[in-house]
């Protein structure tokens, strides 16, 4: 089964909510199936059966307290992530923990400290000093967005397409092979109950070493009317390796 996105008539980075946006599905036997619907209604939500989560994570969000209470999906920006953390089954949190513990290895545990009435927050253990614990504000930002990647797989339920924005932020190349490497496993179903189609959207050459040619698609604008083009890069890299970038 494939998926194709359309807005029609224009696209959606004009920010026009009264535009509408046809998904279609082709499957093995040739049958397909289109729906059209609002933009407004696209983000984070189950489209005919099909549930899309789309996260821009923000630092400022990941390292703020959360409300008490059980939530299985995580937040656009990830301001609930604590209580992520805290609604996993003993045996994923203390997955999640060995796997961020072997990425930073200055660190040996995760733990949740309330806050208040109803909110709490990730506290991280030191290695070498058991009684010290950081908060989120304390401990780097490669940290925060790590422990939102880890907790990826086991959300409940997973959703059919998740949509990264610059997934890069804040991670040293090291460890953003290592992301790119769980979100490849997480599209194959090799981690998680299912795959998931990840897509990403970034501007980042270092992303890009790690991303086979042939899974990459190349978004422009156009100049006559600004709607977005899709292509292949196979299909304009020639040309844009002769193009030269003008001084200002």
């Amino acid at each position: 089964m494939q998926y194709r996105l359309a807005c029609e008539p224009s696209d959606y980075w004009r920010m026009d909510t009264t535009l509408r946006m046809s998904l279609q599905w082709t499957f093995d036997d040739g049958k397909q199936v289109r729906r059209v619907f609002p933009l407004s209604a696209f983000d984070s939500m189950s489209l005919h059966g099909h549930s899309v989560q789309s996260l821009a994570l923000d630092i400022g969000a990941l390292r703020n307290d959360s409300p008490m209470g059980r939530v299985t999906m995580l937040s656009p920006s990830g301001e609930n992530l604590a209580s992520v953390f805290s609604s996993l089954t003993p045996t994923q949190r203390e997955t999640v923990v060995s796997q961020l513990c072997l990425l930073v290895p200055s660190l040996q545990n995760v733990g949740l400290h309330q806050t208040g009435p109803r909110t709490h927050q990730l506290r991280f253990q030191d290695r070498w000093q058991p009684d010290l614990w950081f908060t989120p504000w304390q401990v780097a930002e490669s940290v925060m967005y790590l422990m939102a990647f880890l907790v990826l797989p086991y959300q409940s339920p997973l959703p059919d397409v998740l949509t990264l924005d610059e997934p890069e932020r804040g991670l040293h190349s090291r460890l953003l092979r290592q992301v790119i490497g769980m979100l490849r496993r997480l599209s194959s179903g090799a981690l998680g109950a299912r795959p998931v189609q990840v897509v990403i959207a970034t501007h980042s050459f270092d992303l890009l070493e790690h991303i086979p040619p042939n899974d990459l698609r190349l978004m422009s604008r156009s100049l006559e009317d600004g709607s977005v083009q899709v292509s292949y890069p196979k299909q304009h890299l020639p040309e844009w390796k002769t193009r030269s970038i003008e001084p200002l």
